[in-house]
């Protein structure tokens, strides 16, 4: 229906004898590891990442690998090894399907690609580390030309620096460099601007894998290949939801693009082609004029009717969450039940099991957990001594952008909602007791200030399951958790809090 098919590339097969070589070798190594005292983290693992790390001074003993696993199980893989003292480190890694990994050491991270049966070797020096990262073994070739993809194509790795839009449902998120691309050029150069970048990508990619006589795996030439068409398109979708009031973009014309893209099989590892996909399906059901009881679920049946396999089970599982998440416990058990119940979905079923056991903690009418915090030099601030009020309890901090945009939108509805018996307790992770002063004095935010430099560590934050923020509670009278506004605007928070205040 909507998606670009994967431009199909023909490498040669590795016979089984060969494959069963590698299996040997792998298992050979894992005993080795064993002896030698490296940790190999789990018994079912399917791929090897090992490699040298050179510089590395007495006190930098361990390594670690991530895998990101929450859009399938909903939790990330994380693996740890000693470092030993020639520098060797090794990991066995369980890997359910092709997609990038990270490497973290002493606060830098450097990213590969890898997949199900890969042995990838990484030399490596502590002092440059991710920037002088050289590979071998199986999937040399693949990491090579991703290397060279991601430095003509750079992306942005620190969550705190991207740039995000709320249209609908969807939350976009872009790279600054990106952002002022969309922001400064025409709607016309735009388009041009990811269309160059788009084909001049393609042809990188014809020309790598000519010349590297099929050395590329089928697999890896797909998900590359997700990578650019999927930047491309979500960029695009981005550009014409976020700015189609203020450049005028005109919709019948302009999301012709969609019409010519079909759907991917196989695989969903690739982030852009995730992206695209909630960015896609949250439009589709915006312009859709029957609506469901909340859009979730009007996006679940849209998922069912218009996408198959892998694509339709990450997005219906995705569905399921985001409504456990907004607390529309009742009305999505039934459909949570039959998406468990139904064959191809077991790679999701842990994904959306934890999501509803989530939705019961803080959940709508149950009790919110006390907590007395005191500032330095002031006075305690506590929930059970704001019975009788509505709370909107937020968690921010002065390193955060979106929390800071969200704090300044506040301000004018903390003044107009004063006499209302409406409180609002802005808890901040800030680690620095200055700046968080400082934020404060210098945008003249309103409300009781509190400040909790464990961040999602402190106990209030496992009480109240604080992930990430920003983060926010709407507590009634009565001290029990009340329904947050369907939408994340002003205007739906203020409409909200004061049904909430009134009853």
């Amino acid at each position: 229906m909507f998606f670009i098919e994967p431009i199909k590339n023909y490498f040669c097969v590795i016979h089984i004898f060969l494959i069963d070589i590698l299996l040997m070798k792998r298992i050979l190594f894992f005993i080795i590891l064993s002896i030698v005292g490296h940790s190999i983290a789990n018994a079912q693992a399917n791929a090897l990442v090992k490699g040298v790390i050179s510089e590395v001074t007495g006190d930098q003993q361990f390594i670690s690998l991530h895998v990101n696993q929450k859009y399938l199980s909903g939790e990330n893989k994380e693996y740890y090894s000693n470092i030993l003292e020639d520098g060797s480190f090794a990991f066995a890694v369980d890997m359910s399907e092709p997609q990038l990994i990270s490497i973290a050491f002493n606060q830098n991270r450097g990213y590969a690609y890898l997949e199900p049966g890969d042995t990838l070797i990484i030399n490596c020096s502590a002092r440059d580390f991710q920037y002088s990262f050289k590979f071998d073994g199986k999937s040399k070739a693949n990491n090579e030309y991703l290397r060279a993809y991601y430095k003509m194509n750079p992306s942005e790795s620190n969550a705190f620096k991207l740039v995000q839009y709320q249209q609908h449902q969807f939350w976009y998120t872009v790279a600054p460099e990106m952002d002022l691309k969309m922001r400064d050029l025409t709607e016309d150069e735009f388009v041009s601007y990811l269309a160059t970048r788009r084909q001049n990508a393609l042809s990188q990619l014809f020309s790598s894998t000519s010349n590297l006589s099929g050395q590329l795996s089928k697999e890896f030439s797909e998900y590359i290949t997700a990578e650019i068409n999927y930047d491309w398109a979500f960029h695009m979708m981005a550009h014409g939801h976020v700015y189609r009031t203020i450049k005028k973009i005109d919709p019948s014309q302009y999301y012709t693009f969609l019409d010519n893209m079909q759907e991917m099989k196989g695989s969903i590892g690739n982030q852009f082609y995730r992206q695209f996909l909630l960015a896609k399906i949250d439009r589709d059901y915006a312009l859709n004029e029957e609506k469901a009881e909340n859009p979730y679920m009007g996006k679940f049946d849209f998922a069912e009717k218009y996408t198959s396999g892998n694509t339709k089970a990450f997005l219906q599982s995705e569905m399921i969450k985001s409504a456990f998440s907004k607390r529309y416990i009742e009305a999505t058990i039934p459909l949570f039940e039959t998406f468990l119940n139904k064959e191809g979905n077991d790679n999701f079923g842990s994904k959306v099991v934890m999501a509803y056991e989530k939705s019961l903690v803080n959940a709508i009418g149950t009790r919110a957990s006390n907590f007395v915090i005191r500032n330095p030099g002031e006075d305690e601030v506590s929930l059970s001594s704001l019975n009788g009020k509505t709370v909107y309890l937020n968690f921010w901090a002065s390193w955060c952008r979106p929390c800071m945009k969200k704090m300044n939108e506040l301000k004018p509805l903390e003044q107009e909602l004063k006499s209302k018996d409406i409180e609002f307790i802005h808890i901040s992770f800030d680690k620095s007791e200055a700046a968080w002063k400082n934020a404060i004095s210098k945008n003249s935010f309103q409300g009781t200030h509190v400040i909790v430099p464990e961040g999602v560590e402190s106990s209030i934050a496992k009480e109240y399951e604080i992930k990430s923020i920003p983060q926010y509670f709407i507590i009634d009278k009565k001290g029990n958790f009340a329904q947050k506004p369907l939408l994340n605007t002003i205007k739906d928070l203020k409409k909200t809090l004061e049904s909430t205040a009134e009853m």
